[in-house]
């Protein structure tokens, strides 16, 4: 039987092996130049996305701060007198350079500290509905009773039971016996300390009580007693955490398990004035953390204008040194006051209340940095680095500048 025979003509050969290892190659070439602008765009995706969230980080935690450094030094207890503080622990102080513990190779080795004092409004406020047995002191010296006789109670409607619940776990909390918890009176100003407390629904009832630290203070009632005028029924009432004492510093967190150093973060302590020295509060022991990866915290002051900054430079550290010295922040602030301050103002010390009087700029600079580091970030582009990202905040806190009386 015959075989068929495969003809191929000329017209249909098929590529040589020749041809076929050029288009291998152009091909692999265009592969290879494809995945270069795969790699720069994901590593421009990458790095534009981390530099981004630092800018974020940076934009939170300034306005985080910014809106307490606003609340700085606000004394609403007495509108009158300053609260009464230690020489030790002023209501208002920068310890610069303090070591950051447990610091790894490549985390900030030190950090300023910001400390001030407040008198913290609850973020809520409510209605006087009524008053029983409404007299004054003086109506009841008047009638021949004994001034600690039946304090008058008070029923404030706090607009939600979920703000009344509020109040009522703060009391029990301490800030009733140990701290005081304070309801202030918008109708002539009058703040009286809450001497036990009551919870129905939205509304509250409470009792008048001493001021603690009145002995000490000179302010405030030292009995329970009534209020000292009559307030009227639907006035605002503001209630209030006295003496508070806030802390922003660099502190390294355990959140990565990867990282057994921690992780440097910028952070928020709060706790009760103590003229012995700062100590938060025991049911906040762990900080609030503002934000994560922070490279650098620094604090300086100007009482001229911005044209000199005092702590910028400065290497020392603690309170005697950092602050307090004719080297310290607080020196080198009189120095400018010396040079361009009021004929009365040319100095800080003799008034832990200073900032009162003395317009001061005060100014933040929080550096963060990326959460990783790449090849992109360092100089040379051949060893891993993080890109840093340094934001400043420069403003006059709502309270400095404006005196007392």
């Amino acid at each position: 039987m015959a075989r068929a025979r495969l003809h191929i003509s000329a017209g249909t050969k098929g590529f040589s092996l020749v041809e076929l290892l050029i288009a291998l190659v152009l091909t692999l070439l265009l592969m290879a130049g494809l995945a270069t602008v795969f790699k720069a765009s994901l590593t421009t995706f990458y790095t534009s996305a981390e530099s981004m969230s630092s800018v974020r980080r940076n934009r939170l935690s300034l306005d985080q701060l910014g809106e307490d450094l606003n609340a700085a030094c606000m004394y609403l207890v007495d509108m009158v007198l300053p609260p009464h503080t230690s020489l030790n622990m002023p209501p208002f102080f920068i310890i610069p350079n303090a070591e950051i513990v447990n610091a790894g190779d490549d985390d900030p080795k030190t950090t300023d500290e910001l400390y001030f004092y407040m008198d913290e409004p609850l973020p809520f406020e409510g209605v006087l509905l009524s008053a029983s047995a409404q007299q004054t002191a003086a109506d009841i010296v008047l009638s021949g009773r004994s001034l600690d006789d039946s304090p008058s109670a008070y029923t404030v409607n706090c607009l939600t039971t979920e703000n009344a619940n509020q109040l009522e776990a703060l009391f029990k909390a301490g800030f009733g016996q140990r701290h005081g918890l304070v309801a202030v009176f918008k109708d002539f100003w009058e703040a009286m300390y809450i001497a036990n407390l009551t919870v129905s629904g939205r509304n509250v009832t409470f009792n008048v009580g001493t001021t603690p630290g009145s002995a000490v203070m000179g302010s405030g009632t030292t009995a329970d007693i009534p209020s000292g005028v009559h307030h009227l029924e639907g006035t605002g009432v503001m209630f209030v955490r006295p003496a508070r004492i806030f802390q922003y510093r660099i502190e390294m967190l355990e959140l990565d398990p990867t990282r057994p150093n921690g992780i440097p973060c910028l952070v928020r302590y709060q706790g009760l004035y103590s003229y012995d020295g700062f100590a938060p509060d025991p049911a906040n022991a762990n900080p609030q953390i503002i934000t994560e990866n922070v490279s650098g915290f620094k604090v300086y002051l100007s009482a001229d204008g911005g044209r000199n900054w005092a702590g910028k430079g400065l290497v020392a550290t603690g309170f005697a040194s950092g602050w307090n010295a004719n080297s310290g922040i607080r020196g080198l602030l009189d120095a400018q006051l010396d040079a361009v301050g009021r004929p009365d103002r040319k100095t800080t010390r003799g008034d832990e209340h200073w900032f009162r009087a003395i317009p001061t700029l005060v100014r933040v600079d929080i550096t963060t940095r990326t959460a990783t580091k790449r090849t992109e970030f360092s100089e040379s582009n051949d060893e891993l680095a993080y890109r840093e990202l340094t934001q400043n905040m420069v403003f006059i806190p709502r309270h400095f500048g404006l005196p007392m009386n």
